[in-house]
């Protein structure tokens, strides 16, 4: 056995950084090593070119399994709990294909990827005293550590064959054999089928259609991404075995509470001065408002000033928290401000309301009143935090935020504003809605100004200009007819190329509208 008083500096810090899983991992490199290749070559297939098609929940489901697959491998048993990530993501996952609206879809894959990250954290460590800041500061350490890792895969296969050699002799390593033949094989099959090519023209046609049937730009660009795949899905388990993020939660309350009841003292005063005032000219609304201004315009507006409010007063009081040392008086104060922003949120939802009720909705009024709602239940397990040291806050943050989305991104919000908006003169914006809006617009028993193809191109054929239609005298007839023909041709670009593998839900209804 090799002495460590013969090995280098660096190989000796190497060793004392392994850990079980590291040492697992490298035994079973051809396992890891295949795995991730094909897990590469599996989500080229589910996501190229595909950013909302029927195979992004196959791609969820396949993820999800080759995680827990290697986790099996390695031996890190499967929590129980974890089945809320799970279906979380696979529900995000299913309305990815369900939905076109833009937004929607980028928040989906922004769900899917921290519910993904903290399922692996969740499933690699013991994380039950975990915080906010503690999850945050560990998916950044994680990601960096990804980055770290993209060269193992080279490094551990050193390491695994280094280890073969040494069993015994007539053992048989095939996995070294092949891949050495294959990187012989594909430019010695360049080179001579160019050679042939350029010996036979009917060799050279029918290679020159396969090639251009091909399409070689593709080609190499499905190439580059499954190496990037590949390279950071082995990353990731590399860096999860290196389990380099300390288990163990320290008490950061280090400073004195004194400097914090002063802050939030001052502003409990301000927030209990703005909630008076709110509860009597907006809830009550018997107040004598400032000359030339109505109620109206009172109500309708500052509900984002206000929804900044909220948000910094939520961080405000988890870093008082998570910061300051106990005290009675800390307490007392910061559940003053956690009582005013409730009222804050219900002031900035009616002023959000109103404002809907007189300007139409759209997609931003909708989620701010989403974010209210989350920022209410959010300060409520704040609250309950301040006096039960023990209360799960981060997992309660987690199934709120994650319930309340899935619930947001289900209801397809386009379909409601165009439901609402139908009853508004102004209805241009109709026209910008992503195809979850179809059933209302090209429905008519549900828009009953719906009208054929052919009227729509005969009202809106004598203006060639359409950038400058907003501006133009036109009767209401016209403006109709002119969105609902905009609407229509996006949808008509948006179903084009609409296959198997890019099958979308919302999609295909829309086209069964256009078509009957």
């Amino acid at each position: 056995m090799e002495s460590t008083a013969y090995l280098q500096p660096t190989q000796i810090v190497e060793e004392r950084k392994e850990t079980e899983l590291t040492k697992s991992m490298k035994r079973q490199f051809p396992l890891f090593g295949l795995g991730s290749l094909l897990y590469s070559l599996f989500y080229a297939f589910c996501l190229y070119k595909n950013a909302s098609g029927i195979t992004y929940p196959f791609f969820v489901i396949g993820t999800l399994y080759f995680f827990f697959f290697c986790m099996r491998k390695l031996g890190v048993p499967f929590k129980k709990d974890s089945v809320f990530y799970i279906v979380s993501v696979v529900l995000l996952g299913l309305s990815n294909c369900m939905t076109a609206s833009l937004p929607l879809l980028f928040m989906n894959k922004c769900g899917i990827f921290f519910l993904t990250v903290t399922l692996m954290l969740h499933t690699i460590y013991r994380d039950e005293s975990w915080n906010f800041p503690k999850y945050f500061s560990a998916v950044f350490r994680t990601a960096g550590g990804v980055f770290a890792c993209l060269l193992r895969p080279f490094s551990d296969m050193i390491s695994y064959f280094d280890a073969q050699k040494q069993e015994k002799a007539d053992k048989k390593i095939y996995f070294l054999p092949v891949l050495t033949g294959i990187c012989i094989a594909i430019p010695l099959l360049l080179l001579i089928t160019m050679l042939l090519a350029s010996a036979d023209v009917i060799f050279d046609n029918i290679f020159g259609s396969i090639i251009e049937n091909l399409n070689i730009s593709n080609i190499f660009k499905i190439f580059i991404l499954m190496a990037a795949v590949f390279f950071f899905s082995y990353a990731v388990f590399a860096t999860l075995c290196k389990k380099g993020i300390q288990e163990e939660t320290k008490d950061k309350r280090h400073f004195d509470p004194v400097v914090a009841i002063v802050v939030t003292s001052l502003l409990g005063v301000l927030y209990l001065l703005f909630c008076g005032i709110q509860i009597l000219y907006l809830f009550i609304g018997n107040m004598t408002l400032p000359d030339g201004y109505t109620y109206a315009q009172y109500a309708r507006e500052g509900f984002f000033q206000l929804l900044a409010v909220c948000i910094i007063n939520l961080i405000l009081v988890l870093m008082c928290l998570g910061l300051f040392r106990e005290s009675r008086i800390l307490k007392g104060i910061l559940t003053v401000i956690c009582g005013c922003t409730f009222i804050m949120v219900f002031s900035s939802a009616l002023r959000m309301i109103l404002y809907i009720d007189t300007y139409s909705l759209t997609f931003l009024r909708i989620f701010v009143l989403w974010s209210l709602a989350v920022i209410f239940a959010l300060m409520a397990g704040v609250t309950v935090s301040i006096f039960h040291k023990r209360f799960p806050l981060f997992l309660y943050g987690t199934i709120t935020v994650t319930v309340c989305y899935l619930i947001l991104s289900f209801a397809h919000p386009d379909y409601w504003i165009a439901r609402y908006n139908l009853n508004y003169s102004g209805k241009m914006y109709l026209s910008e809605l992503s195809a979850d809006a179809a059933p209302v617009i090209l429905n008519p028993s549900v828009n009953p100004d719906l009208i054929s193809v052919e009227d729509m191109l005969e009202k809106t054929a004598y203006d060639p200009n359409i950038s400058n239609v907003r501006s133009r005298d036109y009767d209401d007839d016209y403006y109709d007819s002119y969105w609902m023909k905009s609407f229509y041709c996006k949808m008509e670009d948006d179903t084009r190329e609409m296959g198997i593998r890019t099958f979308n839900f919302s999609l295909y209804q829309a086209k069964k509208y256009m078509e009957h």
